[in-house]
């Protein structure tokens, strides 16, 4: 079975005054398999994000491709990948950016409804979600309202809303203390395990990188395997 997500040569650099550039990433390559979980870790600064953003169409790069499913999204004109993008990729970050404004049934229902969902199926979805993380006895509540924990589980409930083939997550416990940082660990490996999900994840937690499928370390503009 072919990857989910194929990396192949990615370079990426930016400019930094003067002419000058930085090189992130120096022909980068990885493949993710369905339903594997994927660590990358890395020095701060080495470019984890900047990949993890390219690998989820956050942002293009210099050269190289992303096969995702067969399709270079890269090919893709910025419409086309933007409804590619919210139709299979999830995305939690450090800190949470749920809307304030909405409850938090309103901000996992907010993606389906982008996605074409009618406000019934959105809903549905949400408060099935909200019992998956475990948080639906919170679903009305707004997120100023929602322990830093609560607030993280209705970010990945958000996440899953449209059914991802993949979930991207950039250090999702790093704006946590150690108990809630382990209860949402054990919450990643559930869905990876009982449903299937596949995830990539930009850690410095070494605890959740010693537990994924496979793990790779950035170096250089490289991906190492790490033993």
């Amino acid at each position: 079975m072919p990857p989910i997500v194929s990396v192949r040569d990615v370079h990426k650099s930016y400019p930094t005054g003067e002419g000058a550039t930085l090189d992130v990433l120096r022909g980068t390559a990885i493949d993710v398999e369905e339903g594997q979980v994927v660590a990358i870790v890395g020095a701060s600064g080495s470019g984890k994000s900047t990949l993890l953003h390219i690998i989820g169409a956050l942002d293009r790069p210099d050269s190289g491709s992303v096969i995702m499913d067969g399709e270079d999204m890269f090919a893709m004109d910025d419409t086309t990948l933007a409804a590619f993008r919210n139709s299979r990729m999830g995305f939690v970050f450090q800190f949470h950016h749920l809307l304030p404004e909405f409850t938090a049934r309103e901000n996992i229902a907010i993606p389906a409804m982008i996605g074409g969902k009618t406000l019934a199926e959105a809903q549905a979805r949400a408060d099935e979600l909200l019992e998956v993380v475990r948080v639906a006895h919170r679903a009305e509540a707004r997120p100023s309202e929602l322990s830093g924990g609560e607030q993280q589980r209705v970010a990945v409930a958000r996440a899953l809303a449209n059914h991802p083939r993949i979930v991207l997550a950039d250090e999702p416990s790093g704006n946590l203390d150690e108990e809630n940082a382990g209860m949402l660990h054990e919450l990643l490996w559930q869905l990876a395990r009982e449903q299937g999900q596949t995830f990539v994840i930009v850690t410095h937690d070494g605890e959740l990188a010693a537990r994924a499928d496979a793990t790779w370390r950035l170096h250089e503009g490289k991906l190492l395997p790490r033993s």
